[in-house]
């Protein structure tokens, strides 16, 4: 279980991460039945996203969602 400012702050690392690449749109926490997790827009969704976007960071879920 994830506290929001967990979330948040995995969410901010991601940011800095992920803005420098043409596919990334945006990113969110969202509430999820167990606490709270990371929804990561994208334009585009193949294995080099996959691979650069882990589905747990620090024990918070990330979620990677086409837009």
């Amino acid at each position: 279980m994830s506290t929001f400012s967990e979330a948040n702050q995995v969410r901010l690392m991601l940011k800095m991460k992920l803005v420098q690449y043409f596919w990334y749109s945006s990113s969110t926490v969202i509430a999820a039945d167990d606490g709270f997790c990371v929804v990561v827009g994208v334009k585009q969704l193949d294995n080099a996203v996959r691979k650069l976007v882990a589905p747990v960071i620090d024990g918070v879920s990330v979620r990677t969602e086409l837009e």
